[in-house]
């Protein structure tokens, strides 16, 4: 998760990081993908979808991240960050 957090920083944005689901509690399979919630300052709803893109094609173009990674983004904004973290059982913060 390196890469990723190299590449949200790279874009200036003011972040906190977590791993979660599967690869936090210790559950992944040949099957899981890698849950990481990344909560941003000062983004409208409209534009969470283009920092997603933004923050892969930063992470694979300059800080290595393998194209094929089985990675989920999930980008919300920090107001909202606290609540969607109750969901989770366990979370490794990155960030």
């Amino acid at each position: 998760m390196e890469a990723v957090a190299k590449a949200a920083k790279g874009l200036g944005l003011e972040f906190d990081m977590y791993v979660v689901g599967g690869a936090a509690e210790d559950r992944l399979t040949v099957r899981s993908d890698v849950d990481v919630l990344v909560c941003v300052n000062a983004v409208s709803g409209g534009e969470l979808g283009e920092l997603r893109r933004r923050i892969l094609i930063e992470a694979m173009d300059r800080h290595g991240l393998p194209w094929d990674y089985p990675i989920e983004l999930h980008i919300i904004p920090k107001g909202e960050c606290e609540v969607a973290l109750k969901r989770f059982r366990k979370l490794i913060k990155i960030s």
